[in-house]
């Protein structure tokens, strides 16, 4: 399966050196033997939070279970509100451990787009990686409060 969830065949060689580009992204050692397809579980992901707390931007993923082997984040340049979908996707990162069910990407998020203005909308895409294997990814969109507080 490819990044947009669509199923691609890949012969032997192209599919091993996919799983061990997607582990060398993450700085993981590379296989020498290509591993199990996994089960993955329902993405822990399901609830995205934003806000200006005092002036101050925060972005939260809400992950009440416990996430597979890794959880990657990944982000779109922020919006007009009006935008009803987007294509390009960064990687910004790992999901950061959660602490009280949240977890917080503000700072992933920030330091490649910077903070977006009141009334926009933030745009994240997770998905599950477990041995170089990817799960179909989330979209979540959030439209910040129309003025900063």
């Amino acid at each position: 399966m490819n990044d947009e969830g669509r199923q691609v065949r890949l012969n032997c060689y192209n599919f091993f050196a996919s799983l061990n580009i997607r582990r060398a992204d993450l700085g993981l050692p590379q296989f020498d033997v290509p591993p199990a397809e996994p089960s993955f579980n329902k993405n822990p992901v399901d609830e995205l939070a934003a806000s200006f707390d005092g002036g101050l931007f925060t972005l939260k993923l809400r992950v009440p279970s416990p996430p597979a082997q890794y959880t990657l984040v990944y982000g779109a340049a922020p919006t007009r509100s009006g935008v009803r979908s987007v294509q390009h996707f960064h990687f910004l990162g790992l999901l950061p451990p959660a602490k009280d069910g949240w977890s917080d990407i503000a700072q992933l998020y920030v330091s490649r787009f910077g903070a977006p203005k009141p009334n926009w909308a933030v745009w994240i895409r997770t998905c599950q990686h477990i041995d170089g294997y990817i799960d179909f990814p989330i979209v979540l969109r959030f439209r910040l409060p129309a003025t900063a507080a």
